[in-house]
């Protein structure tokens, strides 16, 4: 019979097997009948772990923390990624990686490593990422990189480094990630970075770079992040940065800069985010941040600034933060900030402000949060913050403030917080808050208030938090209080001189702090007592709140007693046990 004949019987036969609805099983060949055969064991160096991750074809082996003199020798020539982390080996000898053609990652941080040989890489072409930080490195070989053309990161840091040999990096033009930082390095060589086109992110901080060569950076075209923190930086010149034409995050804190030269940025179209926190600068020149059209934060904290001329951000429209805070600004002039038109936050804390003119914010449509605190105004000038229809928060504390004026405010409906605790404030006139519609949070504890009437938070009908501790408070609303606070939530009253006080709150009231005060247990306090039984968790007698001073999710827990002064028998006992038989006759 031949093949066809019996291809044609089966042919027939399935059919027949399709339309009687019945199966039918072949019987198997020889070959399919074949048993399975067991799977190989994932190959691996003695006293290591190897992972193999069969989606993607990959042998990981974790070597870390095996107390390892010397490389080992066994490993399988398919390794991929290879952990020889935290062991004691003090040096790499040539080709000791020489069977491992296909890896890709090779961890070798947190070691003793101090030489490598120039060899040390030799056969390791597909090599991505090498981790060699936290070691004792001193010196590398100008040539132990050439075997690495693929390199896309390669991590240095936290080494002991004191020089970088001309053509270290030469031919890498893959890598684009390079870290440098927190070694000893004095002085780069000028064309140490020019084969790293491709380049993205360069970290050099925490060395001791005192100049920065003008060709340094002339070839790191797609540079996107440069870290310069804590080096001996003394000035910044103009062109070193030229062509970092797409370079978005420039970090200079923590550094000697004195000055910042004229057009020291430019040809930086790209840049957003330019930090020089934690210098010595002391002037800004009207060019000094010219052509940053994109910046969006600049730091400038914790410097020795003495003032802000006029145009010194004109071109900053689209810069959304602006930190100026411990720095030497007396006064804030006419229009030095009216080209930010799109500023969120101004940081000006702890400058010892004195004198502000009336236009010292006019252009900040945006600002949301002006931080003064730290300032030494008396008094501030009238209508000093008009014009700021999207401020949510102002901080005046901490500073020498001794009266608040009925204009001082005018215009802040949209204000939400209010920040004025720790100054000298004795006096409040009348309807100082009267604009202040959307005021939500008022802050005037440690200060001198004395009596506090109804026309002291007139206008306030939104509030909600009201802090007026530490003062020299005799009375706080005696009537009104429903009608002037009506949604007030939480009153803080603690460490004051009241002797009474009408519970006149609405149902929103939540808590009411009462402690440290002289209250006399007479009949002026009976309807304090009552409503403090009646309303025992606004007025309990533990409360959580947050530590003067401390992180702002810290709370501790303070007893809130309503002590007696008054009448001597019962002086030290809380309003709350006094017996009802003492009011018997109110």
């Amino acid at each position: 019979m031949t093949s066809e004949t019996q291809a044609g019987m089966q042919i027939t036969a399935l059919m027949v097997v399709w339309i009687l609805g019945t199966s039918l099983v072949f019987p198997q060949s020889d070959t399919a009948a074949t048993e399975k055969v067991a799977e190989d064991p994932i190959p691996c160096s003695k006293v290591c772990t190897c992972q193999y991750d069969d989606f993607i074809s990959e042998l990981n082996m974790y070597c870390s923390s095996r107390n390892f003199t010397q490389v080992p020798t066994d490993m399988p020539p398919s390794t991929y990624s290879l952990w020889l982390d935290g062991n004691r080996f003090t040096s790499l000898p040539a080709a000791a990686f020489r069977d491992l053609t296909n890896l890709d990652f090779l961890n070798l941080q947190n070691g003793q490593l101090t030489t490598v040989d120039p060899q040390a890489f030799k056969g390791l072409g597909s090599l991505a990422h090498i981790h060699l930080e936290r070691n004792r490195l001193r010196v590398l070989p100008g040539t132990v990189f050439q075997n690495t053309p693929n390199l896309a990161s390669l991590s240095l840091h936290n080494n002991q480094l004191s020089r970088i040999e001309e053509r270290l990096f030469a031919g890498l033009s893959q890598i684009w990630l390079l870290n440098l930082g927190w070694n000893s390095l004095t002085v780069l060589p000028e064309t140490a970075f020019h084969d790293l086109q491709g380049l993205r992110e360069l970290i050099l901080a925490g060395n001791r770079l005192a100049y920065l060569q003008p060709q340094l950076f002339q070839n790191l075209g797609e540079l996107k992040e440069l870290d310069l923190t804590g080096n001996y930086l003394k000035v910044i010149k103009a062109n070193v940065f030229l062509k970092l034409t797409k370079l978005q995050k420039l970090y200079l804190a923590q550094n000697q800069i004195l000055t910042v030269v004229p057009r020291a940025f430019a040809g930086m179209k790209s840049l957003r985010w330019l930090d020089l926190t934690n210098n010595k600068v002391t002037s800004l020149h009207d060019d000094t941040f010219l052509g940053l059209h994109n910046l969006h934060v600049l730091r400038l904290s914790h410097n020795s600034i003495t003032g802000i001329r006029p145009r010194t951000f004109r071109d900053l429209q689209y810069l959304e933060e602006l930190r100026l805070s411990y720095n030497r600004i007396r006064t804030l002039g006419d229009r030095i900030f009216e080209d930010l038109g799109h500023l969120e936050v101004l940081e000006l804390e702890h400058n010892q402000v004195q004198e502000a003119h009336v236009g010292a914010f006019t252009g900040l449509s945006h600002v949301a949060v002006i931080n003064l605190s730290g300032s030494c105004f008396r008094t501030l000038p009238d209508q000093m913050f008009k014009g700021l229809p999207r401020l949510h928060s102002l901080h005046l504390d901490r500073g020498c403030l001794t009266k608040i004026t009925t204009q001082a405010f005018s215009g802040l409906s949209g204000l939400r917080r209010l920040f004025l605790q720790h100054n000298n404030i004795s006096v409040v006139e009348h309807q100082s808050f009267v604009d202040m519609v959307g005021l939500s949070g008022l802050d005037l504890s440690f200060n001198k208030l004395g009596a506090l009437t109804t026309h002291t938070f007139s206008g306030l009908k939104n509030l909600e938090y009201l802090l007026l501790s530490n003062n020299e408070c005799r009375q706080f609303l005696q009537n009104g209080t429903r009608q002037i606070l009506p949604r007030l939530r939480y009153l803080d009253l603690r460490a004051n001189a009241l002797t009474s006080l009408v519970p006149d709150f609405s149902d929103n009231i939540e808590k009411l702090l009462l402690s440290g005060n002289r209250w006399k247990c007479d009949c002026s306090t009976l309807p304090l007592r009552n409503y403090a039984l009646r309303k025992s968790q606004v007025i309990p007698r533990l409360v959580e709140t947050h530590a003067e001073g401390e992180e702002p999710d810290t709370t501790i827990t303070i007893y809130n007693n309503i002590t007696c002064t008054s009448p001597p028998r019962l002086a030290g006992q809380d309003l709350r046990d006094v017996d009802g038989e003492h009011f018997q006759n109110c």
